[in-house]
C-alpha cells in the first residue's frame, strides 16, 4: 500500500513536470515563430497568429509565469499584432482592428518582463520593444479618440505617459523630451478619461497638472480647474471650492469657470453676490437667455425675502428687475415656458403674501377689520389676476408642468372657476398614473 501512494505521487509529480515543460516549449515556440514571421511579414502571417495561440496558452500557468521569458515573448507577439493593426490604421483610419487591445497587452507584458529582469540588457530588449510600441500606442489613442471609445483612447495615451517614465528611469532616450509635452499628454490622458466616465483617472492627472501650474495659450488650464471643482463638489467642498477659488483667480474670462462658480453661488443660496457674476455672464454671452432667466430667479428670491422680511419697498425694485430680465428673456424667445412661468410667479407669490395678511384679518369683524380685510382681497386678486395669463400661456407652450398646473388649479379655485380648477386637478391625477 506504501509502495502504491510513493508511486502515485511520483506520477502526479511526473505529469505536473510535463506541464511545466509543455508550457517551457509554448513560450520557446512563440519566441521561434514570432523570430520567423519578422524575417518574412508578408508570408508568414500564420506564424505570427501560432505564437499569439502559444503565448496565450503559456504565460497563463504557474510554471512560466514569474518568468522573463515569458513575458517578453508576449510582449513581442502583441507588439507584431499591434504593428500589424497599426499599417491597417494609416491606410484606412475606419478599418476594424484584429487586436484592439495589442498595445495595452504589449506594455503590461513589458512592464512585467522589465520587472523580473536580471541582466540589464534584459531590460535594453524589453524597453526597445516598447519604444516601437509607443508609436503604435499613440496612434491606436488618437484613432479611437476621433472615434469616440474614449476608454480605449484614454488607455493607449497613458501608456505613452508610462512607458516614457519607464526609459527615463532606465537611462534611455525618452519619448516625451520635455515638461510641456508631459503635461500636455497628461492633460489628454484626463480629457480622455473624463469623456470615458473614469472621474478618478481624470482627477489623477488634473492634480498633477495643477501641481504642476499647467496652462497654455488655449486656456487648457481653466479646464483642469472646472474638472477639479466638478470632481470634489459633490465629496469635498473645501477643496473645490478652493480650486474654484484658484480657478477664477488664473483663468477670469474663462466663461466655463465663471458659470461653474455662478452654480457654486446659486447652490450655496449667495444671492446676492451673484449679480455682478451674471451680468459678467451676460457680457460675455449676450445670447445666452438662460442666464438672463438665471438673473431673473435671482432677483425674484431677493424679493421674496424683502417682501417676508416687511421691506416692501426693497421688494418692489427687485421684482422691477427680476420682471425686466425675464421680458429679456421674452423678447428673444415669446414661448420660453420657463420665463412665463417665472413672472406668473412672480405675482402669485406677492397674492400669496397678501393673503397672509388677509387671513390676519380674518376673525376682525369690526368695521375697520372688514374694510382692511376687502382690501386685502381686492389686492390679492389683482396680483391673481396678473399672473393668470402667463400660467396660462405657459400651460398652453408645455402643457405638463406639475408647478404651472398647481398655481392655475388654485387660482381658478379662488377666482370661483370650479369647472377649470377641476379640469386642471384631473389633468394633475392624471401625470401622477
Amino acid at each position: 500500500m506504501k509502495n502504491k501512494f510513493l508511486f502515485l505521487l511520483f506520477t502526479l509529480s511526473m505529469g505536473y513536470s510535463m506541464i511545466a515543460q509543455d508550457a517551457e516549449k509554448d513560450v520557446k515556440k512563440a519566441d521561434k515563430y514570432v523570430g520567423l514571421y519578422l524575417l518574412d511579414t508578408k508570408g508568414s502571417k500564420d506564424k505570427l497568429a501560432e505564437a499569439k495561440t502559444l503565448i496565450d496558452r503559456a504565460y497563463k500557468d504557474p510554471s512560466v509565469a514569474e518568468a522573463y521569458k515569458t513575458w517578453l515573448v508576449r510582449g513581442k507577439v502583441y507588439n507584431e499584432l499591434a504593428a500589424v493593426d497599426n499599417t491597417m490604421l494609416i491606410i484606412n483610419s475606419k478599418a476594424k482592428l484584429e487586436n484592439k487591445d495589442a498595445t495595452i497587452i504589449t506594455f503590461e507584458s513589458l512592464e512585467k518582463a522589465i520587472s523580473l529582469a536580471v541582466k540589464s540588457y534584459e531590460k535594453k530588449d524589453a524597453l526597445a520593444i516598447l519604444q516601437e510600441c509607443s508609436q503604435y500606442m499613440n496612434n491606436f489613442g488618437s484613432n479611437a479618440h476621433n472615434n469616440q471609445k474614449y476608454d480605449v483612447a484614454y488607455k493607449n495615451f497613458e501608456a505613452v505617459l508610462k512607458t516614457n517614465k519607464l526609459l527615463v528611469d532606465n537611462g534611455q532616450k525618452a519619448i516625451l523630451t520635455n515638461a510641456e509635452d508631459i503635461n500636455k499628454q497628461k492633460y489628454i490622458v484626463a480629457i480622455c478619461a473624463l469623456s470615458a466616465k473614469e472621474s478618478k483617472v481624470a482627477t489623477k492627472y488634473f492634480e498633477e497638472l495643477e501641481l504642476a501650474n499647467y496652462n497654455d495659450t488655449t486656456n487648457a488650464g481653466a479646464v483642469v480647474y472646472e474638472s477639479l471643482y466638478n470632481y470634489y463638489s459633490s465629496i469635498d467642498s473645501v477643496k473645490a471650492e478652493n480650486y474654484l477659488t484658484v480657478g477664477r483667480k488664473k483663468f477670469p474670462n474663462e466663461s466655463n469657470l465663471l458659470f461653474a462658480e455662478i452654480n457654486y453661488y446659486l447652490k450655496k443660496g449667495k444671492l446676492s453676490d451673484l449679480i455682478d457674476k451674471l451680468k459678467l455672464a451676460i457680457s460675455k454671452e449676450p445670447g445666452n437667455v438662460s442666464i438672463y432667466s438665471t438673473l431673473g430667479n435671482v432677483y425674484d428670491n431677493l424679493c421674496q425675502k424683502e417682501w417676508e422680511a416687511g421691506n416692501m419697498a426693497k421688494g418692489e425694485e427687485y421684482l422691477s428687475e427680476s420682471n425686466k430680465y425675464y421680458d429679456i428673456v421674452l423678447a428673444k424667445e415669446p414661448k420660453n415656458a420657463n420665463a412665463l412661468y417665472s413672472k406668473g410667479a412672480l405675482y402669485y407669490n406677492r397674492a400669496a403674501l397678501v393673503s397672509k395678511e388677509a387671513n390676519k384679518l380674518a376673525n376682525d369683524y369690526s368695521k375697520e377689520g372688514t374694510r382692511k380685510y376687502n382690501e386685502k382681497k381686492v389686492e390679492m386678486d389683482s396680483y391673481f389676476d396678473k399672473a393668470l395669463p402667463f400660467f396660462e400661456l405657459a400651460d398652453s407652450i408645455e402643457g405638463t408642468d406639475v408647478n404651472t398646473l398647481v398655481a392655475l388649479k388654485e387660482i381658478y379655485a379662488k377666482k370661483g372657476l370650479f369647472d377649470k380648477s377641476n379640469a386642471v386637478k384631473a389633468r394633475l391625477e392624471a401625470l401622477k398614473k
